[in-house]
């Protein structure tokens, strides 16, 4: 029996008892097993030593003594029945996990935009300097490390530096660093240098979604990060190849992008400006694009929707898009069908209409939109819960007892009910696009619904010990990014048999964090990772056709609506067939 299946029964320093099990239960990984109870997370480690042999209780202690909003320090040691120090415990804080927010589809779906980005940014800045200010070196800060707080609006981001305990500060040497942001021209110890030169790496990529060592580059394999930061050979490298997915350098604002050129190709060691100070700047750099154009036109692009005045930023496979304005537009009937509806918001299609469900002050808004009438009928929600999936047409809530379906039945007036739920580890399980992934007790799960009214639970090996960043599943197909304990990106596509029972798994490397894939009901995928190319694979055959086309864009954000194509481009939707 590992710690994280046990029921513990502990004492939180400065509160009380607590019992943690597995509905408690979050993830077990490096030193320790983390719990939630209540508004707390609980970090016990695995090794009841460490805590005398490494002095934790008297760090924790001083770490306690940090306060600063940005910065989740210890509340307090956590004991066993005996009085044994085994872990600590700190507030909880659930938002967005960093690698989310450098992708272009958050920035689509949420509003999130490079003045946020300013603000955000600014933010951790205020948050290292709080952290020197303390004596403290945070030395690991990498992205895993950082979450995004938006509260009621993606206007006003605040960030949450964690994993504090790791620190160092006064006798307590910092033990661990991330590969991808290791200043390699630095020997010794961390310092205050190479937290800034973490902050930087980190912060880059919430402007540019890349981290500023990838790219393709001349004489650098995809996969020599190492190499690459030890030579200074950064994004502002002569010759870098980036496609149009890497948001354009001269958004960032002039004195720092300064300092993000001096510091990564130059190797300058210096404290960064704010993404506020309006100081006289020197940079003039053209972002490079590499379009690997050739075949000549092969794709016909039809515009489904004009965007002017009113910009799509979502489409559902129902035949729906989701408006700037809250608007809910049926594009069959060119109809606007639904108003107010907030961008979290998901859409299913049922024979009598449309299900419209979105989550509202720690609840669920339920609305049937009559597809005769057009009237709107405001339903009771069946259970409990503020966290929604939807998978191709189907609709879940995640509860406490894990994933059920929503259904609506019209008999005069429409009733929606509960239809078959299916367990999970409510705290273990992140969801993505489509589907979860459960970390159950160190072993990880695919938890995938498909067909009409199945769910499968797949145990994938592979993926234990990984973080998983994002994923997408749909027809017998799931893919699902995950960051490795170098901070290296990984991509993972699994391909199933009937009944999910058996799996095909390719592995490839990955630039970013995003996944860019349609995946048809007909069982075709349609991906673009280059610009000038368009891949159309058949998972279960493996098979690929590869179209050259150089008005292709690695930023057209590929999804499906019935067993069409479509992506937005500037608010409008098009779909992209072959000729």
């Amino acid at each position: 029996m590992t710690t994280a299946q046990k029921a513990l029964a502990v004492i939180l320093e400065g509160y009380g008892p607590a019992r943690l099990d597995q509905t408690n239960y979050v993830a077990t990984g490096g030193e320790g097993s983390v719990f939630r109870h209540g508004g707390f997370i609980v970090k016990i480690y695995l090794d009841r030593r460490k805590m005398r042999q490494d002095g934790m209780t008297e760090k924790i202690g001083v770490l306690s003594a940090i306060r600063h909003p940005y910065i989740v320090s210890p509340r307090g040691i956590v004991t066993d029945g005996r009085g044994e120090p085994i872990g600590f415990y700190m507030n909880r804080c659930d938002g967005e996990p960093f690698p989310r927010m450098f992708t272009n589809a958050f920035r689509a779906r949420s509003g999130f935009d490079d003045r946020h980005a300013s603000i955000l940014v600014d933010r951790m800045r205020e948050t290292v300097l709080a952290a020197h200010g303390n004596g403290a070196i945070m030395a690991d800060a990498n992205e895993m490390n950082w979450i995004a707080m938006f509260g009621n609006t993606y206007g006003k981001p605040e960030p949450r530096a964690i994993d504090v305990d790791s620190w160092a500060i006064g006798r307590w040497p910092a033990k661990v660093i991330m590969p991808s942001i290791r200043d390699w021209h630095h020997t010794g110890r961390p310092d205050r240098e190479t937290d800034w030169f973490a902050w930087g790496i980190v912060s880059f990529q919430v402007y540019a979604g890349i981290h500023p060592y990838k790219g393709s580059l001349n004489g650098y394999a995809p996969g020599d990060l190492e190499r690459r930061l030890r030579d200074n050979a950064s994004v502002f490298s002569p010759g870098v190849g980036l496609n149009t997915a890497v948001r354009d350098f001269s958004t960032i604002p002039g004195r720092l992008l300064d300092w993000y050129i001096a510091t990564f190709q130059h190797g300058q060691r210096n404290t960064p400006p704010s993404p506020f100070d309006t100081g006289f700047a020197t940079a003039r750099i053209a972002q490079t694009k590499r379009v690997l154009a050739g075949g000549g036109a092969m794709v016909i692009y039809e515009r489904l929707y004009d965007g002017n005045g009113d910009p799509a930023i979502r489409t559902y496979p129902c035949g729906v898009l989701l408006l700037r304005s809250g608007t809910v537009f049926d594009l069959a009937r060119g109809k606007r069908i639904a108003h107010g509806i907030g961008s979290d918001a998901e859409v299913v299609g049922i024979p009598e209409g449309w299900l419209i469900a979105q989550p509202e002050h720690g609840s669920l808004k339920i609305t049937f939109i009559d597809g005769k009438t057009f009237t709107e009928h405001g339903l009771a929600s069946p259970v409990r819960g503020n966290r929604l999936i939807r998978a191709e047409n189907r609709l879940f809530v995640v509860t406490d007892g894990g994933l059920t379906e929503l259904r609506v039945s019209v008999f005069g007036r429409p009733l929606c009910s509960a239809g078959d739920t299916w367990g999970a580890l409510r705290n273990a399980t992140r969801w993505f696009d489509g589907m979860g992934i459960q970390d159950l007790f160190g072993s990880t799960y695919l938890i995938v619904p498909f067909g009409d009214r199945s769910c499968a639970q797949v145990r994938v090996k592979e993926l234990d010990a990984l973080v998983p960043i994002a994923a997408k599943s749909g027809n017998a197909f799931a893919t699902v990014i995950v960051s490795d304990r170098n901070g290296t990106y990984r991509k993972f596509e699994f391909s199933f048999e009937e009944g999910y029972a058996k799996y095909r798994l390719w592995e490839n490397g990955t630039d970013r964090a995003e996944i860019n894939v349609a995946i048809l009901p007909r069982g075709v995928c349609a991906t673009i990772v280059n610009d000038g190319e368009l891949d159309l694979f058949v998972p279960t055959t493996g098979k690929l056709n590869r179209v050259m086309d150089g008005a292709i864009r690695a930023d057209m954000p590929l999804d499906r609506i019935g067993e069409k194509v479509v992506y937005i481009d500037k608010g409008s939707v098009w779909q992209m067939r072959l000729k």
